[in-house]
């Protein structure tokens, strides 16, 4: 299966091409919706304290009913034990923060937590080409200019239903911030 992809229409790759210093995860929530209409439990994996202002930017494009669970990771080694800790709490899947000190898309901190997310059962999505070599379902964001990329191989994800061919519309200008936003909880690691 070849990796699908979908434009989001001109509006959606103007925005893209203009370097915008936050990731917007609008595009990847609707996705996550779409496919998993279901699932409201996000897991992070990521250095908190330095990804906090994306975790919040994930949370505010998730909106409210949605619950973020963050394992604030500051090792690398301690990739395994986050996903761990994300599985029992019972995450729908894991969102990879892009810019993410230790554990952003294409870092090797990153391909060790989707690996062992992924034998939990536990499904990662990016926001950049490479999270799918990394072991991510999809991605969809500024690093893929609007487009969805879809695996064509799982690692260790059993019970996944990847994505529909769908069309979003996003409107030209400035985006108003809906109102409400998930309610995140942050895990310490030991």
């Amino acid at each position: 299966m070849r990796p699908l992809t979908h434009s989001l229409g001109a509006a959606m790759l103007a925005l893209a091409s203009l370097g915008l210093q936050a990731e917007d995860f609008q595009p990847l929530m609707k996705v996550t919706e779409a496919t998993w209409p279901e699932k409201h439990h996000i897991g992070v994996i990521c250095d908190y304290r330095n990804s906090q202002a994306e975790v919040k930017a994930l949370a505010r494009a998730a909106g409210p009913g949605t619950l973020i669970t963050v394992a604030d990771t500051r090792l690398m080694d301690h990739a395994e034990k986050a996903a761990t800790l994300l599985a029992w709490r019972n995450t729908s899947f894991v969102v990879l923060m892009p810019h993410d000190r230790l554990f952003r898309d294409g870092s090797f901190g990153a391909s060790l937590a989707v690996s062992a997310l992924g034998r939990k059962g536990v499904p990662a999505v990016g926001t950049t080409p490479v999270a799918l070599r990394q072991g991510a379902v999809f991605s969809v964001g500024d690093g893929t200019r609007g487009e969805i990329l879809v695996t064509d191989r799982l690692i260790g994800t059993v019970d996944v239903i990847l994505p529909p061919r769908v069309f979003y519309e996003q409107k030209v200008g400035r985006l108003q911030p809906e109102a409400g936003s998930a309610a995140i909880t942050v895990l310490s690691m030991p």
